[in-house]
């Protein structure tokens, strides 16, 4: 069963609401394209400076193979002259410090300033290797100066370590991807969460005009993540973000070709992941179960004209298709992207 972080710890709001606060552990969760990476830029630039010369964030991105060594601290190879004046060469292990260490450590350095540290696919490691000890002392009142602040000594280099209170910790999850690693319960406590959903809003106004068709983007995609949501699941709709990039091209022909590109490479391959490579529901979800058939996206049918022929070449002259139940036939029609009524009929009827 899938969990619900809206009502565990969750700071579900719009993008009015997403402001700079004093917050110290923050992660922004959404279904990809919601622009959880430019709501956290905007943040970094009026917060800490990001973007100038000054540098006090740190960005790191998490996945399977990530550890502690990366993070905090551990033994890491280098290469360095065997002494012998041969030119050989030889291993030697150095206990060098990670990139969450070595933030905390020009922060101690900097009391007056505020450090960040930005975790990309927080949701894809394995948290308890990862952060080991540090599960602790990012907590508000263990970091230094807090009311119960803590100290351990780490692993490997044996020192005193503490998190400075002037840290803060932000990342981001793709609610799409969240099978692929269970965020640890004690990370879900000690975060509060940013919902970001695709929102119609910074769509508003961009159209596709071509030749009498005018194609309305953000009804297009709203009537997609409906169906999403109620084939799937709110996680797996589609972020605004995809469609951004139309406001720059210029409308008619151009916009046209650009939105068909973003079909075609962006939507339709996403489609086919999250419903594993189901058409029938892909073909639900772009309504072209609804649309006259030279507007279908994906078109249900048999390839060509001698499919039972093909059958009984591959199967013998005895195999009848009903018996075996064989799978329907589903091919992406390539001319539709070409159609702007293709589009319209995602949202509407299109009678013509």
């Amino acid at each position: 069963m899938k969990e619900d972080y809206t009502d565990q710890n969750d700071c579900t709001c719009n993008r009015e609401e997403v402001s700079i606060t004093s917050c110290v552990n923050r992660i922004y969760y959404g279904p990809p394209g919601t622009g959880k990476t430019f709501e956290l830029t905007r943040l970094l630039k009026g917060k800490y400076g990001y973007g100038s010369n000054v540098e006090r964030c740190s960005f790191v991105t998490f996945h399977q193979s990530y550890g502690y060594e990366e993070f905090v601290e551990g033994l890491r190879p280098k290469l360095e002259d065997d002494g012998k004046g041969n030119g050989d060469t030889r291993i030697q292990y150095e206990i060098r410090s990670g990139a969450f260490k070595l933030l905390c450590e020009q922060a101690r350095r900097e009391k007056s300033h505020r450090f960040a540290i930005v975790i990309d696919e927080i949701n894809r490691g394995n948290i308890s290797k990862i952060f080991g000890e540090l599960i602790t002392l990012i907590e508000p009142d263990k970091r230094e100066g807090g009311d119960n602040a803590i100290t351990v000594t780490l692993p490997y280099s044996r020192e005193k370590f503490s998190v400075p209170s002037n840290v803060d910790i932000y990342g981001t999850m793709n609610t799409a991807d969240r099978s692929l690693a269970t965020l640890d319960t004690a990370l879900r406590r000690r975060f509060e969460f940013i919902h970001l959903a695709p929102d119609e809003a910074p769509l508003a106004g961009l159209r596709v005009n071509l030749d009498g068709h005018e194609i309305n983007v953000p009804e297009m995609l709203r009537m997609i993540n409906l169906r999403i949501e109620t084939l799937y699941d709110r996680d797996h709709r589609i972020g605004h973000a995809y469609f951004i990039s139309l406001h720059e091209v210029k409308d008619g022909k151009a916009r046209l070709n650009a939105l068909a590109e973003i079909f075609k490479s962006r939507v339709l391959p996403l489609l086919e992941e999250y419903f594993f490579e189901d058409w029938e529901k892909i073909r639900l979800v772009l309504a072209d179960n609804q649309k006259l058939r030279q507007f279908q996206f994906v078109i249900e049918g048999k390839p060509d004209k001698d499919y039972e022929g093909q059958l009984h070449q591959m199967f013998g002259e005895t195999y009848e298709a009903d018996t075996y139940a064989t799978k329907k036939a589903f091919r992406i029609q390539k001319s539709a992207f070409e159609e702007p009524d293709s589009y319209i009929g995602v949202y509407s009827t299109v009678r013509s």
